[in-house]
């Protein structure tokens, strides 16, 4: 991607919301259609930066729809290194129409053996900004060293390796947003606007948010739960 387009969209999502746009399987709303419906409605209802959607075909859909900065991703597992998982994973999401590729980026083994190095070379190659997906200090340094242009701590909680919290991790946006030079990017159990005003008073330059805007059934059990 030209460096001055990158410049404008990096710039564009500063301070601001960006939405997850998913549905687990087995969700009615696990089509793409219904993910482009969502993404269309958020992005037409309130000034939002930009999207993060999983998977190739819903990427595609929500390009035909939507205008703003969309972050890509293919999940393909369950367990292990499953956010877009190999170099062939990113190429398909670049294909697709998204503007940022997220890519695992932890320690963890990947599935196919490659070095990481290897999807960010294939990222850039298809003229995209590469999103790490970390879940410690120690890997988003690394995911900074080997280029990429955007880290985010989407997976931390979700790996041995990090904290298990119920809130989001506020402390390794702030351990990491001043230790490198690229943008840092809050995700993970954000659940509130308070929460997200907390993310970027900690250093983060975008808040992330799925479910707690776009999952339905998440939102209805909360409000269920505190009736009961």
């Amino acid at each position: 991607m030209p460096t001055a387009r990158a410049d404008a969209l990096l710039a564009g999502v500063r301070g601001r919301l960006i939405v997850s746009c998913q549905a687990p399987p087995g969700d009615p709303l696990r089509s793409p259609a219904h993910i482009a419906a969502i993404a269309a409605s958020v992005c037409a209802g309130a000034p939002v930066a930009g999207v993060r959607i999983q998977g190739v075909e819903d990427v595609e859909a929500v390009r035909a729809v939507v205008d703003l900065p969309l972050i890509g991703l293919w999940k393909d597992g369950a367990d292990g290194v499953y956010i877009t998982p190999t170099a062939g994973h990113a190429r398909a999401i670049a294909r697709a129409g998204a503007d940022v590729v997220a890519v695992d980026a932890t320690a963890r083994p990947r599935p196919d053996g490659r070095p990481l190095a290897e999807t960010v070379r294939a990222v850039h190659e298809a003229g995209k900004l590469f999103m790490a997906d970390v879940s410690t200090l120690d890997e988003g340094l690394r995911a900074a060293a080997l280029g990429a242009d955007l880290i985010s701590t989407t997976l931390s909680g979700y790996t041995a390796d990090s904290p298990q919290s119920s809130g989001p991790d506020l402390e390794l946006v702030r351990a990491l947003a001043p230790r490198v030079r690229v943008p840092v990017c809050a995700e993970g159990r954000l659940r509130t606007p308070a929460d997200a005003r907390a993310a970027l008073d900690a250093g983060a330059w975008a808040a992330v948010v799925g479910t707690a805007i776009t999952a339905p059934a998440a939102l209805a059990t909360r409000f269920a739960t505190a009736l009961t």
